[in-house]
């Protein structure tokens, strides 16, 4: 991305009081970059040509280019100031850089109060890496320090704190290792379909839902919490995992900055509760939820700019259209996809690749069940080009899958003939194969000779299979955005799922 892209994002992601406290700290010298910030702000997309308009009518022989690089600084430095502020790691910062403007002055003494502050700040906020950068500078203390005994103090008062500090570094990095792994194992497989994968995630539970009762530091509280959601997550326990984030969430109610919570994650936890309410079929609390989120600004007590709370906002309707889906009321879920087709157009800066994936397989999904079938495969060819496989789990061995499906509704055996081999053999090939696949595959292959009632009996004994497979650990997943028995009972009743009656 060029630097001027990045100047106009930089100087958009600014809240109203950022904008004005770097206008009012603007010297009067700096008067052209004042006047170029405005100029930017007024901009609905980038224009190099109203930027070098004027500085010619200043006067401005200076390239575009590096007046636009120092505005970038002057910029990140008040935002820096602004930040001094409002948050206790720019208070640390601040304390570092004075005592380092001292001290390669001769003037070390002055600012033995400044680190001290520093200390005690980066100690209370649990600011390790700090910490120890404020004990690697305390080193002049000792060398400095005239009196032996002084001296001896001094060292021995280092040596145990960096040992103490390195002790309890050494135990939040060992957490944060087991969320790397978890990571790692979620962006891999998702959720756990093996016996293997099960067991994997069972040696994370018991030791650190007890290592949890009896700490007592916040930031390790949240890594322990975290770790503990993965593996809920992992396992499927909606119901475990609805109440462990819900004791995540309550980290920001006081001790947000000891916990190290980002604005990120003010934006990742809400928009994760959101989401577990839904798996745990809790519509009301999902809106009540919504509800207070877009009635009371607590949640945005911590943002500084409206990056995230347009990407909750955007989380927000989603999974609005996700509880439309799952409680099966497909039209007003149609009528929604427009609306929120619209608003991704206008901020796709905003949308990650998750996101991303669960609203096409939702619109997908609300298509398919309406019957409007060609409106389906145009989203579905969305997903397929414009995804990276990769983000595709658990859905990614589905895409042959569901175009079976469609061209089933649409009619076209001459389609289901041509390609049901080449699937079987695209699939088979594929080390994560699922057994909801592999039932439709074998579902097509035995139907496409069969008469009507021959078929009939075909659709009930298949539907009764997916239905013990819609039970099973490993093929939870699948279920998630689509209930494929209801395909079955759409095929016996003759209409779409949209129609279906459910007391047949």
């Amino acid at each position: 991305m060029k630097k001027s892209q990045q100047l106009y994002e930089l100087i958009h992601s600014m809240s109203k009081s950022e904008k004005r406290y770097f206008k009012v700290n603007s010297a009067k010298e700096r008067s052209i970059y004042v006047q170029l910030f405005d100029v930017i702000i007024g901009q609905i997309a980038y224009d190099s040509i109203a930027l070098k308009t004027c500085l010619e009518k200043a006067g401005i022989k200076s390239s575009l280019a590096r007046v636009q690089y120092h505005l970038y600084q002057l910029v990140l430095k008040s935002l820096g100031d602004y930040q001094a502020t409002k948050y206790p790691r720019y208070e640390v910062l601040n304390g570092i850089q004075q005592y380092i403007v001292l001290r390669d002055r001769g003037l070390h003494h002055q600012g033995r109060q400044l680190l001290q502050t520093a200390l005690n700040t980066a100690q209370k906020y649990n600011y390790y890496g700090l910490t120890l950068e404020i004990y690697d500078l305390m080193e002049d203390w000792v060398t400095e320090e005239a009196s032996y005994d002084e001296a001896l103090k001094q060292k021995k008062f280092l040596q145990e704190a960096t040992q103490r500090h390195q002790n309890y570094t050494n135990s939040v990095v060992q957490l944060k290792a087991q969320i790397y792994e978890l990571r790692l194992f979620f962006l891999k497989h998702n959720f756990a379909r093996t016996t293997a994968q099960r067991t994997f995630l069972l040696r994370f539970l018991a030791k650190n839902k007890t290592a949890l009762v009896e700490e007592e530091n916040s930031l390790k509280q949240r890594l322990l919490l975290t770790i503990l959601i993965y593996v809920h997550y992992g396992l499927q326990d909606y119901k475990e995992l609805l109440l462990t984030e819900k004791k995540r969430l309550e980290l920001l109610e006081g001790v947000a900055f000891k916990a190290h919570i980002s604005p990120f994650l003010v934006y990742a936890y809400h928009r994760n509760l959101l989401w577990i309410l839904l798996r745990n079929k809790d519509y009301k609390a999902h809106q009540l939820l919504m509800d207070k989120m877009q009635a009371n600004n607590y949640w945005k007590g911590t943002f500084t700019a409206d990056f995230y709370p347009i990407k909750l906002e955007i989380a927000e309707k989603v999974t609005q259209l996700y509880a439309c889906v799952e409680q099966g009321h497909y039209l007003p879920a149609y009528h929604q996809m427009k609306g929120l087709w619209a608003l991704h157009q206008k901020t796709t800066k905003y949308w990650d690749t998750n996101l991303l994936v669960n609203t096409l397989i939702l619109f997908i999904n609300t298509t398919f069940c309406l019957g409007k079938y060609e409106e389906t495969i145009d989203w579905l060819q969305m997903l397929e080009q414009d995804v990276p496989p990769a983000h595709l789990l658990p859905y990614r061995n589905m895409g042959k899958i569901a175009h079976l499906l469609i061209h089933d509704a649409l009619g076209d055996d001459k389609y289901i003939q041509n390609v049901l081999e080449s699937t079987r053999i695209r699939l088979y090939r594929k080390h994560d194969f699922f057994e909801v696949a592999s039932l439709f595959l074998k579902f097509f292959k035995k139907g496409k000779d069969q008469n009507k009632s021959s078929n009939q009996a075909l659709l009930l004994a298949y539907k009764q299979k997916m239905e013990v497979l819609a039970q099973q650990e490993g093929q939870k997943g699948f279920f998630i955005l689509f209930n494929f028995v209801d395909w079955f009972d759409s095929k016996l009743q003759e209409r779409t799922i949209a129609d279906l009656n459910r007391g047949f």
